[in-house]
């Protein structure tokens, strides 16, 4: 049974996605173009938690607005992100 329009309309204007997509607008324009930066580093440049960046990162990788790779870091390995140019 698909969803009706209002149940529809509210998934579009439900807090949480817009807040999410208003930090993914803000992780996008705030990111320096071809510079590689860990999930602290864009954490701090945003001021927002970590833990509430990291989903929106692999969302922006999804969607091809930014890329990832893969670096050995000074504990371990570390995710890299940096916005397509």
């Amino acid at each position: 049974m698909p969803p009706s329009d209002s149940a529809a309309e509210r998934a579009i204007n439900a807090p949480q996605g817009i807040n999410a997509r208003r930090v993914e607008a803000t992780i996008v324009e705030k990111m320096p173009a071809d510079t590689w930066l860990t999930v602290t580093q864009i954490s701090r440049l945003i001021r927002a938690e970590e833990g509430r960046t990291r989903p929106r990162l692999n969302r922006l990788v999804r969607e091809g607005k930014i890329e990832r790779k893969r670096d050995q870091g000074n504990y371990g390995e570390v995710y890299l992100f940096r916005k397509l140019s």
